[in-house]
């Protein structure tokens, strides 16, 4: 994650410089000179923290020389028996520069035989402890106790293991844009390293010597019917001899791997769902997407950490409290159904286009609540719109177009992080990017839907409307016609404008000041003319304009004044550094001002 400094030398040009990684407000820095210099946010101290039997252990992956932590590459942990609890965790210390706040890192990791093909990566959230006094910048994420045991992916059998991990943040490039990985320690071609050892008893495995039905002993080795507590493998087999669960019958496992095979037909399944229920209480590995459900429901029912590998499901049910980690995407055709006992769907977050929960045109959510809910990306593709509300198959935002035929539209729903204004102006942590076939001259009425554990700080009475067309870096205020603290949500009736926006709600008592949306300069001789530019502003006094010579040290050049201190619209701004004699490399940025006396600085 780098923040841009450019240097030219002052001939007549001008120059424009997005940051994309301030999204609230567009931050622009303008250096006239000779060289370009980068100045990023990084790790500079990352963790793995190893629990067994209750003892504890961290390994460092990165290390900024301060630390006597034993170190996590090459490492050997030992042997584990697979019925017992071998806990991963993770802590990443990071250092924010300016203008630039790190979105929520993650620890990925990923557990395989030792000589056989890799599986995917799963991500583990880390969650925001607080700054690091030993750090200028510095900021502690950590979730040591994440309760997610590796021994739950030791399913090929007993022997050497190997566990890989890499860490990584990631920043939205704009309110209606997707979301990549900006900052690394190790990757996902080069991770950090070490191994295990797995003893006990071996999997269940599926024979199919008398039928393809699962509820019949005979067809597994040993000749036992799995249980909730059986760690179960489906071997691949070339003339398609597969379990098959059916209407009126349930299939049970603790974790399960469908094992496939690189050369398989696109047409294999190595597991069929046609009804009833498949029950697991621990992970569903199925790295050749070959289970196949065209009925019956899966269900998650574990009470401590699930992984999910994704694939297309009918009706998926989350149960059991815990936490299930999605790896890639999951297509849901029917029903998404979070029960009274709760749980939550936790998706990456560093590509919001490819993991995500995907809802089809008739799919739904079913009893999303403060128990139960997805934590990060669902999506909700292709739905008719016209002058009755949708749903969008209750995601938590209904939508009636009012002067228009039917349209289609897309919805992406991000509840993973929030996007950062200036100062500590943000927004609760959901929004709502809108993709529609028709955009434009629309009148809409809409309704927002929030979780209280979405609400990062805000107060549910301090809500507000805000809305960014797709591409831009700047919100819009939107006043409120109604709102519900029982039913959580906000309304706003008889909305114009184009509807390819991204809709969120924000505080209106820690609001956006200003929203810049360009900052350039131009040569006129011996004198520099800056301007920049403002799509909205809240209580604004003006700007303080600012010169430096060597970067660090900032001195006040002149102020200019707001026009009116509230504005919804585009305003310009103009200033002129005709300071006599000056010569070399000079710097530039604007000190905001409130009419409260508060301040904010821009490049």
């Amino acid at each position: 994650m780098k923040q841009l400094l450019l240097k030219y030398r002052p001939v007549l040009r001008q120059t424009f410089i997005n940051s994309k990684f301030s999204l609230l407000t567009s931050v622009f820095l303008l250096v006239i000179g000779l060289n370009a210099s980068v100045a990023a946010a990084d790790f500079y101290q990352n963790i793995v923290t190893l629990t067994s039997y209750g003892n504890v252990a961290k390994y460092y992956a990165k290390n900024d020389g301060s630390t006597s932590l034993q170190l996590f590459q090459g490492h050997d942990f030992g042997s584990f028996d697979r019925g017992g609890s071998f806990q991963i965790g993770g802590e990443a210390n990071v250092v924010d520069a300016d203008g630039i706040t790190i979105q929520p890192p993650q620890l990925l990791y990923r557990v395989y035989r030792k000589n056989s093909t890799p599986g995917v990566f799963v991500p583990l959230r880390l969650n925001y402890i607080g700054n690091n006094t030993d750090k200028a910048n510095g900021k502690k994420w950590s979730s040591p106790s994440a309760n997610i045991n590796l021994l739950n992916a030791v399913n090929s059998g007993n022997g050497p293991y190997i566990l890989e991990v890499y860490f990584t943040f990631n920043v939205i490039s704009n309110p209606g844009g997707g979301s990549a990985p900006d900052g690394f320690d190790g990757s996902a071609s080069a991770p950090y390293t070490a191994s295990f050892n797995v003893t006990g008893t071996s999997p269940t495995r599926w024979t199919g010597k008398k039928s393809s039905t699962w509820s019949d002993a005979e067809n597994w080795m040993p000749t036992t019917v799995p249980t909730l507590d059986t760690d179960v493998v489906l071997p691949y087999s070339s003339d398609g001899n597969r379990p098959v669960i059916a209407t009126g019958s349930t299939g049970r496992a603790r974790t399960l791997l469908i094992a496939s095979s690189p050369g398989a037909p696109a047409a294999y399944h190595g597991l069929s769902l046609t009804g009833g229920e498949l029950q697991l209480s621990g992970n569903f590995q199925d790295p050749g997407s070959s289970f196949d459900q065209s009925g019956g429901v899966v269900a998650l029912t574990g009470n401590s950490a699930q992984t999910f590998d994704g694939g297309t499901f009918f009706d998926l049910r989350i149960d059991g409290g815990s936490t299930k980690t999605l790896t890639g995407r999951a297509s849901i055709l029917n029903s998404l159904i979070f029960t009274r006992s709760g749980g939550i769907i936790q998706t990456r977050t560093d590509d919001v286009q490819k993991y995500n929960i995907d809802l089809g045109t008739k799919a739904q959510i079913i009893n999303e609540s403060e128990l139960g809910y997805v934590l990060g990306i669902v999506r909700s593709t292709d739905r008719v719109v016209d002058q009755s509300p949708n749903t969008f198959g209750n995601i938590g935002l209904e939508l009636t177009v009012n002067n228009a035929a039917a349209l289609k539209i897309s919805v992406l729903r991000n509840t993973s992080f929030a996007y950062n204004g200036a100062g500590t102006s943000t927004n609760i942590r959901r929004s709502f990017s809108l993709q529609p076939d028709n955009p434009d001259k629309l009148t809409f009425d809409l309704t927002l839907h929030y979780l209280n554990a979405e609400l990062n700080g805000a107060k549910e009475a301090n809500l507000l409307l805000l809305r960014a067309a797709n591409g831009s870096a700047s919100f819009q205020p939107l006043s409120t016609t109604s709102s519900s603290k029982s039913a959580n949500s906000l309304t706003r009736l008889s909305t114009n404008g184009t509807l390819a926006t991204t809709f969120t709600l924000g505080d209106a008592t820690n609001p956006l000041p200003v929203t810049l949306t360009s900052f350039a300069a131009v040569a006129q001789g011996p004198d520099a003319l800056l301007s920049w530019t403002t799509a909205q502003e809240l209580n604004n006094a003006g700007f303080e304009v600012q010169v430096s010579t060597d970067g660090t040290a900032f001195a006040k050049l002149g102020f200019v004044a707001a026009a009116s201190p509230n504005s919804s619209e585009a305003r310009a701004y103009q200033f002129r550094d005709a300071t006599a004699g000056k010569q070399g490399t000079r710097f530039y940025r604007l000190r905001q001002l409130d009419t409260d006396g508060k301040e904010s600085f821009f490049a």
